[in-house]
């Protein structure tokens, strides 16, 4: 079974060299694909050092550059991973484990942070559940291809699309929690303190639940700058 890793990229220059190295050199069978919106650094130079990795390009838009890749993509498996976020070493054997139940389209990992702050532990505890509110993309979100094609993959918004996909993921079978972590960059929090970044996250989720707009929201979570 091929699993297609998918990276969205905008200006990854600081990371993508090394989770390349990384998920390469997973056990399993992997393609790994980066689609970049439009970098303004060196991430483009240096995700095509490595000749194994496929590198396309499109418009900006992490909905709108995932889709893309999965166009691409030949796995039986989707895995969308972000540029900043490491698998863990059995990645490829849980996932086709979990995915052999043919009630199940896909799930995601649990979430740690590269910090030793308390609220990260926290954080990893609600990772666990398999709950819209408690599943985002950097858990690494994956889907069976047949699946994301049914559904026609992510919608085209600027902000949730991890969120809003996962409604209609979940009403095609069961989505499930691993119980591995993927380990993730807490960049955010470092700029803009741990309490405070938490505290908009919580909210800008409740609002898109309550209905409103990605785009209006889309202005508190700006994209990395080069």
């Amino acid at each position: 079974m091929l699993i297609s890793i998918i990276i969205p990229t905008l200006n990854e220059e600081a990371f993508i060299s090394e989770v390349l190295e990384h998920s390469l050199k997973l056990s399993g069978h992997f393609e790994i694909i980066v689609v970049d919106g439009g970098s303004q650094d060196l991430t483009l130079e240096k995700a095509k050092r490595f000749k194994s990795v496929s590198v396309l390009k499109t418009s900006k838009g992490r909905a709108n550059q995932m889709n893309f890749g999965a166009r691409h993509a030949r796995g039986n498996l989707l895995l969308f991973l972000h540029a900043d976020t490491f698998l863990p070493e059995d990645a490829y054997a849980s996932i086709v484990e979990l995915c052999q139940d043919p009630d199940v389209i896909g799930g995601s990992f649990r979430l740690m942070m590269k910090d030793t702050h308390p609220i990260f532990k926290f954080y990893k505890w609600c990772s666990q559940f398999s709950l819209e509110f408690f599943t985002y993309g950097d858990h690494a979100i994956f889907v069976k291809a047949e699946t994301f094609k049914k559904i026609n993959g992510f919608k085209s918004i600027t902000f949730m699309e991890d969120v809003e996909i996962q409604k209609r993921l979940r009403k095609q079978g069961k989505f499930k929690k691993l119980k591995t972590s993927v380990i993730t960059s807490n960049r955010r929090f470092q700029k803009n303190g741990v309490l405070t970044q938490l505290t908009l996250d919580t909210v800008l989720v409740m609002l898109f639940k309550l209905g409103i707009a990605p785009n209006q929201l889309k202005r508190f979570y700006p994209d990395h700058k080069a």
